[in-house]
């Protein structure tokens, strides 16, 4: 794995170790433990960032995208990220949730949600809102990539409808400063 990434461009190296991770054909610790027993390694600062990312619950480019371009650029709260939730019959990850503010984002990729699995998916967030009083915002490639200061402007202003009192920021010169819409 970490052969290929010396050869591989700083995209491929974020892809290939992601998906190694997501498949479970390794993980996070048994990379890292790998990378430091190499006394050269190419992309080793990149490697390292992404076996972080991974080891707090990353688990796809579009989430990885979602927490650099939407979460940490905007300096909203950190979520927790694809923890398992109910029982072990019915066990459930979410992308992002933001617990204390009753909020989650789930980030929606074709691969991982093709045809009838994202209806499914729908069904169980709208039974979410529902019955613990839980919002979801759902996004995919584009949100999380051509849009991100949208997207910060929309969980924005659910963070901030369950309780959220911080203060955000632009992340660049171009972006709108991300603020609850006006009502």
């Amino acid at each position: 794995m970490l052969d290929m990434a010396d050869r591989a461009t700083p995209d491929e190296v974020i892809d290939l170790l992601l998906r190694a991770c997501q498949r479970r054909l390794t993980t996070a610790d048994r990379l890292r433990s790998a990378a430091d027993g190499r006394a050269k390694m190419r992309h080793r600062s990149l490697v390292a960032d992404v076996l972080g990312e991974v080891a707090d619950g990353v688990q796809s480019t579009l989430e990885r995208r979602y927490l650099h371009d939407v979460e940490r650029a905007h300096c909203l709260p950190r979520g927790a990220r694809n923890r398992p939730e109910g029982r072990d019959r019915s066990r459930l990850y979410r992308d992002v949730r933001y617990v204390a503010y009753r909020l989650v984002v789930e980030l929606d990729g074709q691969a991982a949600h093709p045809g009838d699995r994202r209806e499914r998916d729908d069904l169980r967030d709208n039974d979410l809102l529902l019955g613990e009083g839980i919002r979801t915002l759902r996004y995919g490639w584009r949100s999380g990539t051509v849009h991100p200061c949208e997207t910060a402007g929309q969980v924005l202003d659910l963070l901030r409808s369950g309780g959220w009192a911080g203060a955000p920021k632009r992340c660049s010169p171009r972006c709108g400063p991300p603020r609850a819409r006006t009502r």
